[in-house]
């Protein structure tokens, strides 16, 4: 099982004018999801991205797995998001992908990118902490 015990992020990846960002963090329940967003939010400075996409993972007091997922503007990115999270099988914690589009259409391409950082962040301990302001 992989979790993520603190905020952090990926690196941003840039691919034709259009930018990503992977982030995520501890998210134990379905109270908790919105407080995480704003947070990631707040913290990478992601309040201009055209597009927010996540997915989260965690057990309920009868422990059960619950998942949670938003697109965000960007069909069928949750998914991909969720997918990678389920193949590591991480719970506990909440992914994010931000997009900041570039004008240009990116087709399939957009899906594995949002699953290659999703997956980058969970597998590398996902280390930048937030920046300091």
């Amino acid at each position: 099982m992989v979790t993520l015990q603190s905020m952090s992020a990926g690196e941003k990846i840039e691919e034709n004018r259009s930018r990503f960002l992977a982030c995520g963090g501890p998210c134990g329940s379905a109270d908790c999801v919105d407080a995480t967003l704003a947070g990631l939010v707040r913290a990478y400075r992601l309040g201009k991205a055209s597009q927010l996409s996540w997915a989260a993972r965690f057990r309920d007091p009868d422990g059960r797995l619950l998942e949670l997922k938003e697109d965000g503007g960007e069909s069928g990115a949750a998914a991909c998001i969720l997918a990678a999270m389920q193949a590591v099988e991480a719970e506990g914690c909440l992914v994010l992908v931000a997009r900041w589009y570039g004008g240009r259409h990116l087709g399939g391409m957009r899906f594995r990118i949002y699953r290659k950082l999703a997956s980058e962040l969970l597998t590398n301990g996902a280390s930048t902490p937030p920046p300091s302001r």
